[in-house]
């Protein structure tokens, strides 16, 4: 025979109301997941709300891992970026500079297309974007080495590459044409013409 106390423990009384919900595992990484959908559903109307609100969750649980919408997407370009490592650049020394730039492009163009939103915030100047033009200028430098190219063109030389790119990104051409190979080699030959 039990206890009482024993059966109270084994048996006990349901509550009236609804039962709890289990409250949802959230990491960094499962608010990154859902911010990046939730950014290119909602552009501009996205909020830590809406996200908070996507994840089942209250959303000051949301600015316990991120202190706001700009740390957020921060982290998310970080995340989105990382492909863009001049330690294991996406060609070898051993292609030519036009080759080298058209797998740097393909790599480039490849990461703005699947996340547009992150093109027009950065057009717009709405997020810093320090660390992917970093990545970005040290990859277009190895590139470019071997040729005889001046500090001033090499500078030029990547920024109309890079305003190429998000042009041809933003006017929502998909990375996988090959017609911008074309406008990669024009660019280049401008770049190399003085030298």
């Amino acid at each position: 025979m039990k206890t009482e106390k024993l059966q109270a423990i084994t048996s006990p009384v349901r509550r009236a109301g609804r039962p709890r919900r289990a409250a949802p595992a959230l990491d960094s990484a499962s608010i990154l997941h859902a911010a990046l959908a939730l950014l290119e559903e909602q552009g501009d109307a996205f909020s830590m709300r809406a996200l908070a609100h996507s994840l089942g969750v209250d959303a000051m649980a949301v600015y316990h891992y991120y202190a706001g919408k700009e740390e957020l997407l921060l982290a998310l370009m970080a995340q989105r970026f990382a492909a863009l490592d001049p330690r294991q650049p996406p060609f070898t020394q051993r292609q030519g500079p036009q080759r080298r730039l058209l797998a740097l492009c393909a790599l480039y163009l490849e990461l703005v297309s699947a996340t547009p939103y992150f093109v027009r915030l950065m057009a717009r100047g709405l997020v810093e974007q320090a660390d992917v033009a970093e990545r970005f200028t040290a990859l277009f430098e190895l590139a470019v080495d071997g040729l005889a190219l001046d500090k001033k063109t090499r500078l030029r030389g990547r920024d109309a590459l890079v305003d190429f790119l998000h042009g041809y990104a933003l006017a929502g051409r998909p990375a996988s044409e090959t017609a911008w190979h074309a406008s990669v080699g024009l660019l280049l030959a401008g770049i190399t013409a003085r030298h």
